[in-house]
C-alpha cells in the first residue's frame, strides 16, 4: 500500500548519508600528500614494483600483506597498493562498498581510487584494541568473537561453534554497531575470519564521536573462492 510518511522518512535518511559522506570528504581536503610526493608521476607508473619504489621513497609504509601495502598519505588518509589479483579485487570491493550507503557507518571512506584498481586512497583510522572496543562499544572483544563467530555457523553451517556469552550476544543486537556487523557479515557474504581479528577495524571520528569501522573489508566470499582457496 502507498504510504507517503514511509517515503519521506526514506528520502529523509538518504538526505542525512549524503550529508555526512560530504562533510567526510570536506574534512579531508585540507590534507595532501608530502611535498615530495607527484601524484601524477606515481599514476604514469606502470609496473607494481615501480609504484611500491616511489611509495617506499616517500611515503610511510604503514602495513604490507601478500596482497597489498598500505601507506600513510596524512593525518586523515592512507594509499592502498594492489600488488596483484588478490589485491585488485580487494580494491575492487572496498570502492563499490564505501559507496553503499547502507555500509556508512561500518566501512573506512574511498575518497579516490585508479579506475583499474591498483590503488584506493582510503580513510585513516586509529589501530583498534581490545581495550578501546570494549570503551567504544560497551562489550568485551572475546564475547563480540564468540558471538560473529557463531551467528556465522548458525546461519551458514560452517566453521565451528565457539564459546559465547549469550546474556552479551542479545544485548548487541539491540546495538547500531553489532547489529549491522551481524547483518553485514550475512547479507554480504563475508567471511567470518577477518570480522574476529582486530587489526580489521579501526577508530575514526564521526559526528564528534569515536566509532569502529572495518578498515579491511575487501574479502569477500567471491573474492575468497576466486583467489584464495586453490
Amino acid at each position: 500500500m502507498f504510504n507517503i510518511n514511509n517515503i519521506n522518512i526514506r528520502m529523509s535518511k538518504l538526505i542525512n548519508e549524503s550529508v555526512k559522506k560530504i562533510d567526510i570528504v570536506e574534512n579531508m581536503l585540507g590534507e595532501n600528500y608530502p611535498a615530495s610526493f607527484d601524484k601524477e608521476e606515481f599514476k604514469n607508473l606502470t609496473f607494481i614494483k615501480k609504484r611500491l619504489e616511489y611509495c617506499d621513497t616517500h611515503l610511510k609504509r604503514i602495513s604490507s600483506g601478500s596482497s597489498r601495502t598500505v601507506y600513510r598519505i596524512d593525518d586523515q588518509k592512507v594509499l592502498k597498493l594492489a600488488h596483484n589479483k588478490k589485491g585488485l579485487a580487494q580494491n575492487e570491493v572496498e570502492i563499490r562498498y564505501s559507496e553503499d550507503a547502507d555500509l556508512d557507518n561500518i566501512v573506512a571512506k574511498v575518497f579516490d581510487y585508479n579506475e583499474d584498481n591498483l590503488w584506493i586512497e582510503m580513510e585513516l583510522a586509529e589501530k583498534l584494541t581490545a581495550e578501546k572496543f570494549k570503551e567504544v562499544s560497551g562489550f568485551k572483544w572475546k564475547d563480540y568473537v564468540g558471538a560473529i563467530n557463531n551467528h556465522s555457523y548458525n546461519v551458514t553451517r560452517s566453521g565451528y561453534e565457539m564459546p559465547e556469552n549469550k546474556l552479551a550476544t542479545k544485548a548487541m543486537w539491540e546495538e547500531q554497531f553489532t547489529h549491522d556487523m551481524f547483518d553485514y557479515m550475512i547479507g554480504y557474504e563475508v567471511p567470518v575470519g577477518d570480522l574476529t581479528r582486530l587489526s580489521s577495524y579501526g577508530i575514526v571520528k564521526r559526528e564528534g564521536s569515536d566509532s569502529i569501522i572495518m578498515v579491511d573489508y575487501g574479502l569477500t566470499k567471491e573474492v575468497f573462492n576466486k583467489h584464495y582457496s586453490k
